[in-house]
């Protein structure tokens, strides 16, 4: 059950920053609707956000093991949200795993490699959006892919500790110059997942370490209030799609596979920019209560991932970063895509 408590510290810490932000302080409540939202009390997003974490928990705790097909027909299903690039390129990695490779396991330090070179050509070719703030939303996509890159290698290598310590370092500052903290954030989740479960002597320092990651995300942030009305925003985001979605969801699957689903709840509300919508934003929205069988399947998702070490660092990692921008069909490949590698290991076992 550890995935769960972990991933249930993170929620319900997040579910009591937002509801501060939007009830107990009136300058921030004040800046969080300046954006145009009607003043709300917000119990109707509460409640769905509790009555589907409650459906994703009952998922895990069914121990219900995905078999090795269903793993790999929806990945197949999740690829085509960039056609046709992607989907030719899922073809591909269900081959490999008929043959029974793990490219996770098989190409680690390549892939540390790679997600150092995409953001430094990125900020050598076309520039540096700490710089050029205008660059953000451009490189959002290769940024992410970089991060989570970042996260299988440093979950599948077996290099030393103090490798392991000096590349989220690095990593940390690349994705600073990026100005994303969700993904110096990722990082920094899988680093400390990984000395949890393989360092435990390393454990009491933990939360000293943990410093480090907090002041990063709060200086990109503009300070604490700052980061409390991002993330009681994205609640209130969040709120107003379970109210527009119910009963049978507002997109019906479009925000799921868009290539830039932050991009497009923004424009449901008028917006030019990107909006966050939280953890369970994308299945109500797409889906409605209907919603509730995907959050299901997440819960199912994070106890499979607990079958193996790497595995469970990569997904926990996933999902925990999730959190607040929410999930998507890309998020959502690496994720099955993990746990489709490590099956064809367990069949050849």
């Amino acid at each position: 059950m550890r995935g769960l408590k972990i991933f249930s510290l993170a929620f319900f810490l997040y579910l009591a920053l937002s509801l501060y932000a939007n009830y107990f302080d009136g300058d921030l409540r004040e800046i969080i609707y300046s954006r145009g939202f009607e003043p709300s009390m917000l119990l109707l997003g509460t409640v769905y956000a509790l009555a589907f974490f409650s459906v994703f928990a009952l998922g895990y705790a069914s121990r219900i093991k995905l078999s090795p097909a269903f793993l790999a027909a929806l990945f197949l299903v999740l690829s085509f949200h960039d056609f046709p690039v992607i989907p030719i390129l899922a073809v591909l990695v269900v081959i490999a795993y008929k043959l029974r490779i793990n490219l996770f396991r098989l190409f680690p330090h390549i892939s540390l490699l790679v997600a150092l070179l995409i953001p430094l050509s990125l900020y050598i070719v076309i520039g540096v959006p700490f710089f050029e703030r205008s660059l953000r939303y451009e490189l959002v996509g290769p940024l992410v892919l970089a991060a989570i890159l970042a996260v299988i290698g440093m979950a599948y290598s077996k290099v030393s500790l103090q490798w392991k310590t000096l590349l989220v370092a690095v990593y940390s500052i690349v994705f600073f110059f990026g100005t994303f903290r969700s993904l110096v954030l990722l990082v920094y989740l899988s680093y400390f997942l990984i000395v949890y479960f393989d360092y435990p002597h390393f454990r009491r320092w933990l939360l000293a370490l943990s410093a480090v990651p907090l002041f990063l995300v709060l200086g990109m942030s503009g300070g604490l209030n700052a980061l409390l009305v991002r993330i009681g925003f994205t609640f209130l985001v969040f709120h107003n799609l379970v109210r527009l979605s119910l009963p049978w969801g507002f997109f019906h699957g479009a925000l799921l596979f868009s290539d830039n689903p932050r991009h497009l709840v923004a424009s449901m509300f008028g917006a030019s920019t990107n909006y966050t919508y939280f953890f369970f934003g994308q299945p109500i929205a797409d889906f409605g209560i209907l919603g509730a069988l995907e959050a299901f399947l997440l819960g199912v998702l994070l106890y499979n991932s607990e079958r193996s070490r790497e595995s469970f660092v990569v997904v926990l990692s996933l999902m925990l970063y999730s959190l607040d921008p929410g999930v998507d069909a890309f998020v959502m490949l690496f994720i099955v895509g993990t746990l489709l590698f490590f099956s064809s290991e367990s069949n050849a076992t």
